[in-house]
């Protein structure tokens, strides 16, 4: 079997996409698919690749990299949407000088990268398989990012359009499985997000027990999704017990130093930091928050992907999110979420300041949550069902 994966983000960037493909790729290549992956090079020289020599010597499928020098970047959201178009002009060519698949894949939450993989399907013939980590096209229309109501309702008629064209949707969880197949989506499954928890080669350092505030950390994001404006209000009412830090930048960064600076809240935003940098902001906190905002409803069935990683690295989670995220927070006791308005939220988190500064992960819950989420294992998970597929297909065993 051949796939061919079209992606936004690759390499050598470090990003959630990045992470999860370049595990579930191995574990194709070591069941014996060949993979070609096209992807923008914004950063590495043409040599880059994620595999050593010795990985791809142990592993039966081939796997390539065509990439194409793309550098343009924006900072707010009608920018970068721009930019994801300009990206397809190239991205359409270098997919068709690709060999052709058996199957062509798309990881989606760029929507531009879905128009090209939609036309190269059309242009090769190809099945095309979606894996939507967002809720499209319902963000469309929750976030205003259209200004324009026809437009709008162009838009969204035609991600359903390209996605009923599909072969098969991958989601990644249940509750926007089950909103798809409503919709009268075909050949639905979930291959959850998760992490690749053997990359972590230490577990969290405690926090010092005598700090008399509560050490608070985002590390992430910071855009329109995130919602970290409450944060900042919450923040704003716990001065004397809270002590916030905000690591990572986005298209909302601007507007929330802004805010902050109204709040009096001085000194809390840290430039994005990676590898160990990361790891020692995860050390010095007492609890990492993860959070989407509140007023959009397909965050009912949204996990942000950092989840899995602050508690795969046994960090506490402060939750301030809905749905099918915080049912994860309190299945896997991986720490406490709350909701409501700000001095309720900043009220119960004060009566929790003691247990979160005497938190431990609970070791069993911890053990099944990372053996159920864990990306070696979803991996195996994702090849069963493009086998399975591509044999359906070929109308092999029917």
């Amino acid at each position: 079997m051949r796939i061919q994966l079209l992606t936004h983000s690759f390499g050598s960037e470090v990003s959630p996409p990045q992470r999860r493909w370049t595990t579930f790729i191995e574990t194709f290549l070591a069941n014996g698919v060949d993979v070609d992956v096209v992807a923008p090079n914004r950063k590495s020289g043409k040599g880059w690749t994620p595999y050593s020599e010795a990985v791809l010597a142990e592993v039966s499928g081939k796997f390539a990299l065509h990439s194409f020098a793309f550098r343009f970047k924006g900072l707010r959201w009608y920018s970068k949407l721009v930019a994801q178009f300009l990206m397809i002009i190239f991205m359409i060519p270098c997919a068709l000088r690709a060999p052709k698949p058996d199957l062509l894949l798309v990881t989606v939450p760029a929507l531009p990268t879905l128009v090209a993989a939609y036309i190269v399907s059309k242009l090769r013939k190809l099945p095309l398989v979606v894996e939507l980590r967002d809720a499209w096209p319902e963000l469309i229309e929750e976030s205003g990012i259209i200004r324009w109501k026809i437009v709008e309702r162009m838009a969204v008629w035609s991600i359903w359009h390209m996605l009923n064209s599909a072969s098969k949707i991958i989601a990644v969880t249940p509750g926007h499985a089950e909103k798809l197949i409503a919709h009268g989506c075909k050949n639905v499954d979930v291959v959850t997000n998760g992490y690749r928890f053997n990359k972590f080669k230490q577990v969290k350092s405690r926090a010092s027990s005598d700090n008399d505030r509560l050490r608070v950390l985002y590390l992430g994001n910071l855009g329109e999704s995130q919602g970290i404006q409450k944060v900042l209000d919450i923040a704003a009412v716990s001065k004397t017990w809270m002590d916030l830090r905000i690591v990572g930048r986005g298209s909302a960064l601007n507007a929330l130093q802004y805010r902050a600076s109204e709040l009096g809240l001085g000194d809390i935003f840290i430039p994005p930091v990676r590898g160990a940098g990361v790891l020692a902001w995860y050390d010095w906190a007492d609890t990492c928050i993860v959070s989407l905002r509140e007023d959009w409803d397909s965050f009912e069935y949204t996990v942000p992907s950092k989840l899995f990683e602050l508690a795969g690295y046994g960090c506490h989670v402060t939750g301030l999110v809905t749905g099918e995220a915080r049912g994860l927070i309190e299945k896997y006791n991986l720490g406490f979420s709350y909701s409501g308005d700000v001095l309720s939220i900043a009220h119960s988190w004060f009566v929790d300041v003691p247990k979160i500064a005497n938190w431990q992960p609970n070791s069993l819950s911890l053990a099944e949550f990372k053996d159920r989420f864990d990306f070696e294992r979803l991996g195996h998970e994702y090849f069963n069902l493009l086998k399975a597929h591509e044999q359906h297909i070929k109308g092999i065993g029917s």
